[in-house]
């Protein structure tokens, strides 16, 4: 990918016009227009710059991803148990030292209810089968089958299913859900 996407791609992100990144920078709009088309390199001193107003560092602009590609197939998952607990879980993203992601399936039984808890980071939970309801600073948010929920988990929530009901719920969060030896994550105990 080109350093000039890479900016425009990062500005986008973060809903940044130009003129905004030029208020912020001193740079114009027409010499950031110009970088983002790769039709000008900047110098080190406007990438810093260009970087700064992006809260980025300017080697994050420089290097492309090192983004694995890899491929989950149903067949080839194993449902661990979660160590002490009566739910269990797959793991559908893999693991790697510069992973954003981490994605698992969830098998929740009847009448769980878990811990609360907070921790930095985003999570979307996708119910696939079930009812489960997640309560979010007091909030209660019932989910059924084909019901989604994205909050911020810095938010003291807790979760829960019914004492009639089991869940299979998808869960993408930007901290690492299990742990490489198969348990909860200590900052993300789902279970108690």
């Amino acid at each position: 990918m080109k350093l000039g996407k890479r900016i425009r791609d990062a500005r986008r992100q973060r809903r940044l016009t130009l003129e905004r990144v030029a208020s912020m920078t001193g740079l114009s709009v027409g010499f950031l227009s110009q970088v983002e088309r790769n039709i000008t390199k900047p110098s080190l001193a406007s990438l810093a710059l260009i970087a700064q107003s992006l809260e980025m560092t300017v080697s994050g602009l420089l290097q492309e991803s090192d983004l694995p590609i890899s491929v989950s197939r149903r067949e080839g998952r194993i449902a661990y148990q979660i160590k002490d607990e009566a739910g269990s879980y797959e793991r559908l993203s893999t693991s790697f030292p510069t992973q954003l992601l981490s994605a698992v399936k969830l098998y929740l039984p009847s009448a769980l209810r878990s811990k609360v808890f907070s921790y930095d980071g985003e999570l979307i939970v996708y119910v696939l089968g079930g009812t489960i309801r997640y309560v979010i600073e007091g909030v209660i948010y019932e989910l059924q089958s084909g019901d989604s929920l994205h909050f911020s988990t810095s938010k003291p929530h807790w979760v829960a299913t019914p004492s009639d009901s089991t869940a299979e719920i998808l869960v993408l969060s930007t901290q690492q859900v299990v742990d490489d030896y198969h348990r909860i994550s200590q900052h993300i105990n789902v279970l108690d």
